[in-house]
């Protein structure tokens, strides 16, 4: 403490000396016409305790899922070669029977029903046939999912400055000791 006091009393002579030095006048209008002078001291910093605030966090969060899409086909069987042997086969069994002008029409009657048996044969029945496929389909959909989180809004620091406890609101963690500023205003 006795630095302190050392420091404070050459600062008012350092203080007094320059504004004296600029001033023809030595009264008391020098002191009224001076400015303060700040020095700087450390305190020894004995706590400190982060203060918390709850904040509320939005983030988006992406759901997808699959779903079932069922695709229904009508469709008759595609194979013409059945047909195509059948109705040649047909038409040359039908060519055989009949004279003149019915035998084209024995040889057309034998085609068409040479092709419908050609092809049941290699296709089965003529029927239609319906086939139902599954396949899947991926559908995403965003939400904003909502927390509550602690954050950090100022600390509570505890100094010691000359034998005495003294509490300070700070934004940041000022670490092992606090800067202090310590203003000297003469006084007449």
């Amino acid at each position: 403490m006795r630095t302190l006091e050392t420091t404070i009393a050459v600062a008012i002579l350092v203080f007094a000396s320059s504004a004296s030095a600029g001033h023809k006048n030595h009264g008391q209008q020098q002191y009224r016409d001076s400015p303060r002078q700040d020095l700087f001291e450390y305190a020894k910093v004995v706590d400190v305790r982060p203060i918390y605030r709850e904040v509320q966090v939005s983030r988006p969060v992406r759901e997808c899922w699959e779903e079932p899409v069922y695709h229904t086909h009508n469709q008759y069987p595609k194979s013409a070669g059945g047909m195509l042997a059948g109705g040649l086969i047909g038409g040359i069994v039908g060519h055989q029977f009949g004279k003149g002008s019915g035998n084209k029409v024995a040889t057309a009657v034998g085609t068409i029903v040479g092709a419908q048996i050609g092809h049941d044969a290699v296709n089965g029945h003529s029927q239609r046939h319906d086939s139902t496929v599954v396949g899947y389909e991926e559908h995403c959909k965003t939400r904003h999912q909502v927390n509550y989180e602690e954050v950090v809004d100022g600390y509570d620091v505890t100094y010691r400055y000359r034998g005495k406890i003294y509490h300070v609101e700070m934004p940041y963690d000022p670490g092992k000791r606090i800067k202090m500023r310590i203003q000297i205003t003469p006084v007449i």
